[in-house]
């Protein structure tokens, strides 16, 4: 019987050949679907822990719970909440902590509108 051919990895733009359909060695934990952007933290780890979690309450209740950015794909519905400066922006400016946590830097926004500013803070990178 003959060999089966190999296969390119399935991760966009790898080309490396492998023996069964699917991914590559060093692309393998992506045969989930999805892949954790946080570098194996907890969000309480990333500074999203209960006093994070009580400020995201009053900020979404002090924005009546509407979507501030209101950008083309909006829904109108606040379920999450923004760095209006980006921290890394804001630390690239030399602010402390206290003011990029400050509730004035802070704006409820829905899930579209916030991945999109996000988008465009990162250059348009995902």
């Amino acid at each position: 019987m003959a060999a089966r051919p190999k296969t390119i990895c399935r991760k966009v733009g790898c080309g490396k050949l492998v023996d069964t359909p699917g991914y590559c060695e060093k692309h393998v934990k992506q045969s989930s679907g999805w892949v954790r952007s946080n570098g194996g933290q907890t969000s309480a780890q990333r500074g999203y822990g209960y006093q994070w979690q009580k400020r995201r309450e009053r900020i979404l209740q002090r924005d009546f719970g509407l979507c501030q950015i209101k950008g083309p794909s909006c829904i109108v519905v606040a379920t999450e909440v923004d760095h209006i400066t980006s921290k890394a922006r804001a630390r690239e400016l030399g602010w402390t902590e206290e003011q990029i946590e400050a509730d004035s830097q802070l704006q409820a926004v829905c899930g579209p509108c916030h991945r999109a500013k996000t988008q465009a803070e990162r250059g348009g990178a995902v």
